[in-house]
């Protein structure tokens, strides 16, 4: 890819005075898939096809359905029953034409990418993760839930990176940054100390279930045993609240954390 054109310059001139030329030139030759079509994923794909970004590939072939109309400002009826990547595709591709949108396959090769992203489809996410992983691709998991959500990055166990320094003395550091891989943040105990930070950080309750939709743990800040149980339900982790109490028990013995770290109205 040859160097940034004057039209590119003016399109994205403000852009560029916030990080400058050399990341520009980097984004713009960036390649990104997003696995997923949700209401989240589309507003990323939006947001990096506005930033200029090299190519972006949609992967997910599932129809449109009238609730996706509810959440999703790209879809209207006429699109009901056609692929969500597909239809993505098109409107994303109006946003900004000099980006590359292609529309990927489930189970496609991942290297050709710099980044993965994975919204939805939990089971999968460690699946996505491990192959990411193994071909240095990064990754990022993610999802919504109503009014919360997560996010999990993992940038490979040696990622570069600078910092710079202004003043008198500019000068520019490069770091490495250590990620931890999805599936052993999953088995990670919590120390004592941790525990602490998070009965300070989380007030009045720390909800957390793992398992049974991303095989994960989720941290929330929730005020009461049915709102917590609510969004559970909403999420499709539990049909029950006798099996939220279940699964956040297990949660918490698997990581060695204190049953007193959450309201009593969940754990009885």
């Amino acid at each position: 890819m040859g160097a940034i054109s004057k039209d590119e310059v003016a399109l994205y001139d403000r852009q560029i005075r916030l990080w400058g030329m050399e990341a520009q030139t980097r984004l713009r030759s960036s390649s990104v898939c997003i696995m997923g079509i949700t209401a989240l994923s589309l507003e990323t794909a939006k947001n990096l096809v506005l930033s200029g970004i090299g190519t972006l590939t949609l992967i997910n072939p599932h129809e449109i359905t009238n609730d996706d109309l509810q959440v999703q400002y790209y879809f209207d009826e006429s699109h009901i029953g056609r692929p969500r990547d597909n239809v993505l595709a098109e409107q994303l591709r109006v946003l900004n034409p000099l980006v590359t949108i292609r529309v990927g396959e489930c189970g496609q090769e991942i290297s050709g990418f710099d980044v993965v992203i994975h919204v939805g489809a939990y089971m999968e996410a460690q699946h996505v993760a491990s192959a990411c992983r193994n071909a240095g691709v990064k990754f990022v998991a993610a999802g919504a839930l109503g009014l919360f959500g997560f996010v999990f990055v993992d940038c490979g166990d040696r990622h570069e990176y600078a910092e710079s320094t202004s003043g008198a003395e500019p000068s520019t550091t490069t770091c490495i940054a250590e990620y931890t891989s999805l599936s052993d943040s999953l088995t990670a105990r919590v120390e004592e100390s941790s525990v602490v930070r998070l009965r300070r950080k989380y007030p009045p309750l720390v909800f957390v279930f793992q398992g049974k939709c991303f095989h994960c743990t989720y941290v929330a800040t929730l005020h009461s045993a049915y709102s917590v149980f609510y969004v559970a339900l909403m999420a499709g982790v539990v049909d029950t609240e006798d099996e939220l109490v279940r699964l956040v028990r297990s949660s918490l013995q698997s990581r060695s954390i204190p049953s007193d770290v959450v309201d009593h109205d969940i754990i009885r």
